[in-house]
């Protein structure tokens, strides 16, 4: 609708604005949106991963598709349609031209969330592997179009990426991005953990992370395990024997490297599926290396971790506390 359009791009009149504001609240589930939003998102996309997602929140707050959608995340797969206008292809067959009007695949958006305690296994449409730890979150299309496969991650995944030299697997984690070729790897970038991981274990990865106003580019080879510090901003680049790793998807694989007692008790707490309450802020920034792969239990694995007697911890009503010696 041009009158859509025309309010996205600030061009009508105030009083008519009001208008267009009230229809939207009582029709924006209507076909009308869906077309001027798809026409409106494939008008502002662009390959930068930032101003994509930009332009995507843009035309949802313009036309006030946040409530709208907000109504529906009670469904286990949330969808929604991009790109969806059909297109022309013309067929020259000898002399004669031939015109076929062939409907373009609907692009559906789905996402997957893992409850806590589980794990779960994924096949992207372009025979990516994905295995996705507890409390993580992946969105992604029906179907790759375009120059790049782009999926949303927030979690922890190992992937097993299809090779596709002409169209690089990108996944977006908010301030830190992938771009892979064809490659396998643990990413583990919660919203909630200080810390994000990626351990490579082949091929070849470009990271870019947000650091304090302004991009990071690091280029990962084999056996490279990168952390970055959200509350620092600090990287840490270090090597790692990839042929000793085992990931959580194997016997629930457990690992810590160089990680705040903070971030353990976030991991074990979605791992297990029971909470975990560090009653001791002081012991919150200690730092512990730990390694588990024989399915420990929750308390096998706290008493591990405390080589150095200075914690212990309690279960009281299913809940475990955490404080100083």
């Amino acid at each position: 609708m041009d009158i859509l359009k025309k309010y996205f791009y600030g061009l009508l009149p105030s009083e008519q604005e009001d208008e267009v504001r009230r229809w939207l609240a009582e029709n924006g589930n209507s076909s009308e949106v869906d077309s001027t939003f798809n026409e409106l998102l494939d008008e502002q996309q662009v390959e930068d991963r930032n101003d994509s997602s930009a332009a995507f929140q843009k035309v949802c707050r313009r036309l006030g598709l946040d409530e709208i959608r907000k109504r529906n995340r009670t469904r286990s797969i949330l969808r929604w349609t991009v790109s969806v206008a059909a297109c022309l292809v013309f067929l020259s067959i000898g002399f004669f031209g031939y015109r076929y009007v062939v409907p373009v695949e609907e692009v559906v958006w789905n996402e997957l969330k893992v409850p806590k305690g589980e794990t779960a296994e994924l096949l992207l449409p372009d025979g990516t592997m994905m295995y996705l730890n507890s409390g993580s979150r992946i969105t992604y299309p029906s179907l790759f179009r375009g120059d790049s496969r782009r999926v949303f991650v927030e979690g922890e995944i190992y992937a097993d990426v299809a090779h596709d030299p002409g169209h690089p697997f990108v996944i977006d984690c908010g301030d830190v991005g992938v771009r892979v070729l064809g490659t396998r790897f643990n990413l583990k970038a919660y919203d909630d953990a200080e810390c994000v991981e990626m351990l490579l274990m082949e091929g070849c990865v470009q990271m870019d992370v947000d650091v304090k106003s302004h991009v990071k580019q690091v280029t990962m080879h084999p056996g490279d395990m990168l952390q970055f510090d959200r509350r620092s901003g600090n990287m840490d680049l270090r090597n790692f024997n990839p042929e000793n790793y085992k990931g959580f998807y194997d016997n629930r694989s457990i690992h810590f490297f160089n990680l705040t007692l903070s971030d353990i008790a976030s991991d074990l707490e979605r791992l297990f599926g029971t909470r975990v309450v560090l009653l001791d802020e002081s012991l919150a920034r200690t730092r512990y290396f730990a390694w588990f792969t024989n399915n420990e239990t929750l308390e096998q694995i706290l008493a591990s971790i405390d080589v150095d007697g200075k914690i212990k911890y309690s279960n009281r009503d299913g809940v475990i506390y955490i404080s100083r010696r």
